[in-house]
Protein backbone atom coordinates (compact mmCIF):
# COMPACT_ATOMS: atom_id res chain seq x y z
CA UNK A 1 0.00 0.00 0.00
CA UNK A 2 3.04 2.72 0.83
CA UNK A 3 4.87 1.62 -2.84
CA UNK A 4 5.35 4.51 -5.06
CA UNK A 5 6.34 2.66 -8.14
CA UNK A 6 3.08 1.89 -9.23
CA UNK A 7 3.07 -2.52 -10.64
CA UNK A 8 3.49 -3.65 -13.76
CA UNK A 9 -0.40 -5.43 -14.19
CA UNK A 10 -2.22 -2.61 -13.32
CA UNK A 11 0.46 -0.07 -14.74
CA UNK A 12 -0.39 -2.29 -18.44
CA UNK A 13 -4.20 -2.32 -18.02
CA UNK A 14 -4.98 1.10 -17.34
CA UNK A 15 -2.58 2.21 -20.74
CA UNK A 16 -4.75 -0.77 -22.56
CA UNK A 17 -7.83 1.59 -21.42
CA UNK A 18 -6.47 4.36 -23.39
CA UNK A 19 -6.74 2.45 -26.68
CA UNK A 20 -10.43 3.30 -27.02
CA UNK A 21 -10.07 6.53 -26.50
CA UNK A 22 -7.01 6.94 -29.03
CA UNK A 23 -8.58 4.74 -31.70
CA UNK A 24 -12.15 6.94 -31.53
CA UNK A 25 -10.56 10.12 -31.81
CA UNK A 26 -7.73 8.46 -34.21
CA UNK A 27 -10.56 7.46 -36.30
CA UNK A 28 -12.62 10.90 -35.76
CA UNK A 29 -9.37 12.92 -36.73
CA UNK A 30 -8.71 10.16 -40.28
CA UNK A 31 -12.31 10.70 -41.56
CA UNK A 32 -12.43 14.50 -40.29
CA UNK A 33 -13.80 15.33 -44.10
CA UNK A 34 -16.45 12.56 -43.99
CA UNK A 35 -19.18 13.93 -41.57
CA UNK A 36 -21.31 10.60 -41.32
CA UNK A 37 -17.98 8.73 -40.55
CA UNK A 38 -16.91 11.22 -37.53
CA UNK A 39 -19.96 11.48 -36.34
CA UNK A 40 -20.23 7.69 -36.19
CA UNK A 41 -16.99 7.51 -33.72
CA UNK A 42 -18.41 10.57 -31.66
CA UNK A 43 -21.03 8.34 -29.67
CA UNK A 44 -18.00 5.63 -28.91
CA UNK A 45 -16.26 8.25 -27.32
CA UNK A 46 -18.49 9.19 -25.65
CA UNK A 47 -19.79 6.24 -24.35
CA UNK A 48 -16.32 4.89 -23.45
CA UNK A 49 -15.38 8.29 -21.41
CA UNK A 50 -18.66 7.75 -19.63
CA UNK A 51 -17.95 4.15 -18.30
CA UNK A 52 -14.38 5.26 -17.67
CA UNK A 53 -15.77 7.95 -15.34
CA UNK A 54 -17.83 5.15 -13.49
CA UNK A 55 -14.75 2.48 -12.92
CA UNK A 56 -13.04 5.40 -11.64
CA UNK A 57 -15.78 6.13 -9.23
CA UNK A 58 -15.76 2.30 -8.54
CA UNK A 59 -12.14 2.68 -7.62
CA UNK A 60 -12.92 4.67 -5.31
CA UNK A 61 -15.64 3.03 -3.59
CA UNK A 62 -13.94 -0.48 -3.36
CA UNK A 63 -11.14 1.19 -1.82
CA UNK A 64 -13.44 2.84 0.51
CA UNK A 65 -15.39 -0.63 1.35
CA UNK A 66 -12.68 -2.52 1.98
CA UNK A 67 -11.44 0.23 4.20
CA UNK A 68 -14.04 0.77 6.64
CA UNK A 69 -16.80 -1.35 8.25
CA UNK A 70 -19.02 1.86 7.86
CA UNK A 71 -18.32 3.55 4.88
CA UNK A 72 -18.31 7.58 4.81
CA UNK A 73 -20.55 9.42 2.50
CA UNK A 74 -18.19 12.00 2.08
CA UNK A 75 -15.94 9.56 -0.04
CA UNK A 76 -18.87 7.62 -1.41
CA UNK A 77 -20.95 10.61 -2.83
CA UNK A 78 -18.52 11.84 -4.57
CA UNK A 79 -17.40 8.85 -6.04
CA UNK A 80 -20.99 8.58 -7.62
CA UNK A 81 -20.96 11.83 -9.05
CA UNK A 82 -18.33 10.79 -12.02
CA UNK A 83 -20.93 8.30 -13.30
CA UNK A 84 -23.58 10.76 -12.83
CA UNK A 85 -22.29 13.09 -15.12
CA UNK A 86 -21.33 10.79 -17.45
CA UNK A 87 -24.39 9.66 -17.88
CA UNK A 88 -26.09 13.09 -18.35
CA UNK A 89 -23.76 13.67 -20.83
CA UNK A 90 -24.11 10.47 -23.10
CA UNK A 91 -28.05 11.33 -22.43
CA UNK A 92 -27.89 14.85 -23.39
CA UNK A 93 -25.59 14.06 -26.84
CA UNK A 94 -28.58 11.31 -27.77
CA UNK A 95 -30.92 14.54 -27.58
CA UNK A 96 -29.13 17.24 -29.23
CA UNK A 97 -26.21 15.22 -30.77
CA UNK A 98 -22.74 15.17 -30.91
CA UNK A 99 -22.02 18.90 -29.87
CA UNK A 100 -18.58 20.21 -29.02
CA UNK A 101 -19.58 21.07 -25.39
CA UNK A 102 -20.31 17.68 -24.40
CA UNK A 103 -16.97 16.70 -25.05
CA UNK A 104 -15.57 19.32 -23.77
CA UNK A 105 -17.74 18.99 -20.41
CA UNK A 106 -16.45 14.88 -20.30
CA UNK A 107 -13.02 16.22 -20.70
CA UNK A 108 -13.50 18.52 -17.79
CA UNK A 109 -14.94 15.73 -15.59
CA UNK A 110 -12.15 13.30 -16.61
CA UNK A 111 -9.71 16.14 -15.36
CA UNK A 112 -11.80 17.01 -11.83
CA UNK A 113 -12.01 13.30 -11.56
CA UNK A 114 -8.02 13.24 -11.24
CA UNK A 115 -7.67 16.02 -8.99
CA UNK A 116 -9.83 14.02 -6.65
CA UNK A 117 -8.12 10.92 -6.71
CA UNK A 118 -4.21 12.66 -7.14
CA UNK A 119 -5.19 14.24 -3.75
CA UNK A 120 -7.00 11.81 -1.81
CA UNK A 121 -5.29 9.91 0.96
CA UNK A 122 -7.22 7.49 0.80
CA UNK A 123 -5.60 5.93 -2.57
CA UNK A 124 -2.36 4.11 -2.65
CA UNK A 125 0.34 6.71 -3.75
CA UNK A 126 1.41 3.97 -7.16
CA UNK A 127 -1.89 4.78 -8.06
CA UNK A 128 -2.04 8.65 -7.53
CA UNK A 129 1.17 8.55 -9.80
CA UNK A 130 0.06 6.48 -12.31
CA UNK A 131 -3.39 8.14 -12.94
CA UNK A 132 -1.61 10.99 -14.89
CA UNK A 133 -0.26 9.58 -18.09
CA UNK A 134 -3.53 7.44 -19.00
CA UNK A 135 -5.90 10.88 -17.86
CA UNK A 136 -3.78 12.96 -20.01
CA UNK A 137 -4.19 10.61 -23.26
CA UNK A 138 -8.19 10.68 -22.49
CA UNK A 139 -8.44 13.92 -22.36
CA UNK A 140 -6.67 14.55 -25.88
CA UNK A 141 -8.17 12.70 -27.09
CA UNK A 142 -11.31 14.15 -25.71
CA UNK A 143 -10.54 17.55 -26.79
CA UNK A 144 -9.45 16.30 -30.25
CA UNK A 145 -13.17 15.43 -30.25
CA UNK A 146 -14.11 18.68 -29.31
CA UNK A 147 -12.08 20.30 -31.76
CA UNK A 148 -13.25 18.34 -34.92
CA UNK A 149 -16.72 18.76 -34.32
CA UNK A 150 -16.36 22.34 -34.67
CA UNK A 151 -15.34 23.58 -30.98
CA UNK A 152 -13.63 26.35 -30.11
Amino acid sequence: MFRSAPPQVPMALMFAGVIPFVATSGLMFVWRNDPALKVTMAPWLLVYAAVILSFLGGVRWGAEIAKRERPRFAELGPATLGALIGWGLVMASFRYGALPSIFGAMAGAMVLHYVYDSISPELPIWYRKMRFWPTLGAVLSLLLAFFLLGGA
